[in-house]
């Protein structure tokens, strides 16, 4: 069986630990490359030790995505960007990327999620402009960018089909994980669905799915959207 190898950018984050941690665990996976604050010290596309990488998976921050897709562009390992926050010029830069590799920008990487939009579709659809929608995300206190980046990807999905805009809440608060509830707020009718995770494994895990898929892309600039269906 081939051992896939990853580069890890934010190793030494709480992400990063959780998905070594998981890697562990499973014998199709391993971290050949940990990344933490400077990517010159460990370049994740030195074949020198004639192991290639296979994916680059990054849970770090904006600036240093922002370096990493600058870095990126003309290579052909396709890389998954789980970092939140990124500005357009950071977007753009990897859409460069993405002429040579597969590129796959996710706010979040729990399956849940991703059943999340599926069913969005489906109550945006049937609910007409009498509802009022609001989503209201709880994460620890220590998540720097508020809206996160999973509300504001639900509410992409959802306006897409209705006319008016997504109300997001965010609150940020002790040090539970995260949650995302989505009401419909109709005249005599109110319809909630709601994704909350338990532990960080969900994401990690989710991101070795996601990335096990992205290996098989062609190059391209991938979202939520193109995600493997449920």
């Amino acid at each position: 069986m081939h051992v896939k190898r990853i580069a890890l950018v934010g190793a030494t984050g709480r992400m990063g630990k959780c998905i070594i941690e998981q890697t562990e665990q499973h014998s199709k996976w391993r971290v050949a490359k940990k990344i933490t604050r400077d990517l010159n010290e460990h370049d994740p596309w030195d074949h020198t030790s004639g192991h290639k990488i296979d994916v680059i998976i990054d849970f770090s921050n904006a600036a240093m995505t922002a370096e990493l897709a600058k870095q990126a562009i003309g290579t052909k390992i396709p890389l998954l960007i789980c970092t939140t926050g990124l500005s357009s010029a950071t977007i753009n830069t990897l859409k460069k990327c993405s002429e040579h590799a597969a590129v796959l920008l996710v706010s979040n990487t729990s399956i849940g999620i991703q059943l999340m939009h599926e069913l969005l579709k489906i109550a945006s659809s049937m609910l007409d402009s009498t509802f009022d929608v609001d989503i209201v995300e709880t994460h620890h206190r220590h998540k720097v960018d508020a809206p996160s980046g999973t509300a504001f990807s639900l509410a992409k999905t959802i306006d897409a089909i209705r006319s008016i805009s997504t109300k997001i809440h965010s609150l940020r608060s002790g040090e539970g994980f995260t949650e995302h509830t989505v009401t419909f707020n109709g005249n005599n009718e109110t319809i909630t669905l709601s994704h909350t995770a338990h532990s960080r494994d969900v994401f990690a895990n989710g991101a070795l799915r996601l990335a096990d898929w992205l290996i098989e892309q062609k190059p391209g600039f991938y979202t939520s959207q193109d995600m493997l269906p449920v």
